[in-house]
């Protein structure tokens, strides 16, 4: 089967950060089908985990309740 190079850019769907450096070209385990495995955006995690945070400190100080 011949090869085929083409330029990919990936960008999240939540805050249009670019994933390139996130992004790795790769086959899939069961079928060996070209594939792309992207890690989360560094930049929606830390939104989570500030989120997490400030629920979790709101819960804690029984505000909202």
């Amino acid at each position: 089967m011949p090869e085929i190079a083409v330029n990919i850019e990936v960008y999240c769907a939540k805050c249009g950060e670019g994933l390139c450096n996130q992004t790795e070209a790769t086959k899939t385990r069961t079928r060996g089908e070209p594939a792309f495995r992207v890690e989360p955006c560094e930049h929606c995690l830390k939104e989570s985990r500030n989120d997490g945070y400030d629920e979790g400190y709101r819960d804690g100080q029984g505000v909202g309740e």
